[in-house]
């Protein structure tokens, strides 16, 4: 008998809470979309392909500087080719026939693969990841389809503040991204590069020549960045150097 200890997983009240939060950002995301032109059938159609918020974000973020639809495009392929290593991360986690394979690449996302990897076993793994994936896909999905009725209702996201769902994504994203040495690496060497690049080049243009410093990051170790220890390190010199002077 299966030791219940041992295969954990998510209550109704987690799922729930996952499900409803990515609705949210499904609303705004494709509310967004709606205001820039886009058709109601192709943002649901990327909604479903593509399961990429932001991806769609960094088109429209494109878009909306003046950049052509093949640099808003390339810009959400780029944002959205992340979901393709951490679909590999978790290829070997538990054993998956072809159709599980290609599910679990197409529902893949950051909370998923987290607790996949972060799991004690296979079975708890493979609970964990699907209980995760299947509340936001569904949550995602509902919050697009009702994104698009609500984007043609205001005309103008402005009106309600969904305008500022793109940086705050793009904040958190980053955020993230600095708790490593190499994710570090990329995210502070193409912000410098892209606004560099701004007053010079074409809209979405310094977008893309941002995304080769990935190519920087891959020859830096992966690692916890360990703020804190850099700090703290800097706080014990300067006091190491204040008492020698003394």
């Amino acid at each position: 008998m299966e030791d219940t200890e041992q295969v954990q997983g998510l209550g109704p009240a987690d799922l729930i809470a996952l499900a409803a939060a990515t609705m949210a950002i499904g609303v705004a995301v494709s509310a967004i979309m709606i205001d820039i032109g886009t058709s109601s059938t192709v943002v649901m159609l990327a909604t479903v392909t593509a399961f990429s918020g932001s991806g769609e974000l960094a088109f429209a973020a494109v878009i909306l500087s003046g950049g052509s639809v093949a640099a808003g495009l390339i810009s959400a392929l780029l944002v959205s080719s992340r979901f393709g290593l951490m679909a590999m991360s978790i290829a070997n986690l538990w054993p998956m026939p072809l159709w599980e394979r290609l599910a679990a690449m197409q529902l893949s996302g950051e909370p998923a693969v987290a607790a996949a990897l972060t799991a004690r076993n296979p079975r708890t793994a493979r609970r964990l990841y699907w209980q995760i994936a299947l509340a936001m896909g569904i949550g995602w999905v509902a919050g697009s389809a009702l994104g698009t009725l609500v984007g043609n209702v205001i005309g103008d996201t402005k009106a309600i503040g969904l305008d500022a769902v793109f940086p705050a994504v793009l904040l958190g994203t980053v955020a993230a991204a600095l708790r490593s040495r190499d994710t570090a690496t990329a995210a502070v060497s193409g912000a410098m590069i892209a606004v560099a690049l701004v007053p010079f080049v074409p809209a979405g243009v310094p977008f893309l020549v941002a995304a080769l410093t990935a190519v920087l990051a891959s020859r830096v170790p992966a690692g916890p960045l360990g703020w804190r220890t850099l700090l703290t390190r800097g706080h014990r010199g300067a006091d190491q150097a204040h008492h020698d002077q003394s």
